[in-house]
């Protein structure tokens, strides 16, 4: 089978956000059984074996305020035209898309629409007119078979859309290796005896919630032993939030790195903590939990479903006040320094060979059901 897997965003062996880790981990699977192209917004930069890659770069430097912009000024006729130009030049048996963005842009070829985003989120990035315009592909999209993550998100496309999609959870496969932290530290600066918070997660501060963290730490520093904090994801895009961070919160000790080998970001760490407003999977969450570190997660619904089974994980409402007193009592569970892994059972719901399967019994549906 030819696939086309296409992505909105840039895309590279080191990519962090969940939708380009997806289509990277999905790649690569499906490369030992299929032919696989993966076609980007942006650039695309992928070593993996079998897998062509193609870039459109109709954007020059590619992120969500570029994109925005983009958009604003051309909508979606630029990027319609050649998306359907590729594929029309080339013969791929079916497309699998990774933003709504793309909905109802291709019509001549089976479909498959995983949606990485939420209701909320899908109204705070998008503007007006382009999300009415998205909501209305949608609507009269007969062709594409839509699939979310989470029985969350599942909901809340139902709420945006009125379709009812699938649920397929991504897979996820661990590559972190935790290495010697003495060496690390001294690298970043970080004093051996410090405890380590960490965030693995994008530099989207209104998102992301950093602040949250950063603010309870504020308020309970003098009881708590020496800590350092380490924020990752920061890539070009994300500068001057980092700037913002260091300058706002002087009276903390603050690692903020792109952290290209996320090994070394969670070698740093004693604890990972993700206090996001609004998710639509949790991929960072997924990853922290399978390293065995203890995790604190914002009581949102889709870490609700990552947190079922799982006792290393303790839930939190998602404010400073809450996020305080949790790591306060949790403060044991934090200076143990204990690697404990999920159970099988845990990890089996996160199977990638279980998220291949399901993708591919679905390609075929697709295809064989596809109709001219």
């Amino acid at each position: 089978m030819n696939i086309l897997l296409i992505s909105l965003w840039s895309i590279s062996n080191a990519s962090i956000g969940g939708t380009e880790r997806f289509v990277v981990d999905l790649a690569s699977l499906l490369s030992k059984s299929c032919s696989v192209t993966v076609f980007s917004l942006g650039y695309a930069d992928l070593n993996i074996k079998k897998v062509n890659v193609f870039s459109l770069n109709i954007i020059d430097r590619l992120n969500e305020h570029s994109l925005l912009k983009y958009l604003e000024n051309s909508g979606l006729a630029e990027i319609e035209f050649k998306l359907k130009s590729f594929i029309k030049n080339n013969k791929f048996d079916i497309v699998h898309c990774n933003s709504l963005l793309f909905a109802n842009l291709i019509t001549d070829i089976p479909v498959i629409q995983t949606v990485h985003t939420n209701r909320e989120e899908f109204y705070n990035f998008f503007p007006a007119n382009i999300a009415s315009t998205i909501l209305k592909n949608i609507n009269n999209d007969k062709n594409a078979i839509y699939v979310t993550p989470s029985i969350s998100s599942m909901k809340s496309f139902q709420t945006l859309t009125g379709k009812t999609p699938l649920v397929i959870a991504h897979g996820f496969r661990s590559d972190i290796v935790l290495r010697d932290k003495t060496s690390l530290r001294q690298k970043y600066g970080i004093p051996d005896d410090d405890i380590v918070f960490c965030v693995p997660s994008r530099l989207e501060i209104q998102q992301k919630g950093q602040e949250v963290l950063l603010i309870a730490l504020q308020n309970i520093k003098q009881s708590l032993p020496p800590f350092t904090v380490v924020l990752g994801g920061c890539d070009e895009q994300y500068l001057e939030n980092k700037k913002y961070l260091h300058k706002r919160y002087s009276d903390l000790k603050m690692v903020i790195e792109g952290f290209s080998d996320k090994s070394d970001m969670y070698s740093l760490s004693d604890i990972i903590i993700l206090p996001s407003r609004t998710e639509s999977f949790g991929y960072a969450a997924i990853e922290s939990a399978m390293i065995g570190l203890p995790l604190f997660l914002s009581d949102i619904p889709p870490y609700r479903e990552i947190a079922q089974n799982n006792l290393r994980i303790v839930l939190f409402n998602n404010n400073e006040i809450d996020l305080a007193r949790i790591i306060l009592e949790k403060n044991d569970m934090i200076l143990a320094h204990e690697i404990i892994f999920p159970s099988k059972k845990w990890r089996d719901r996160y199977s990638e060979d279980l998220m291949l399967q399901r993708y591919l019994f679905l390609y075929g549906e697709s295809v064989s059901n596809f109709k001219h």
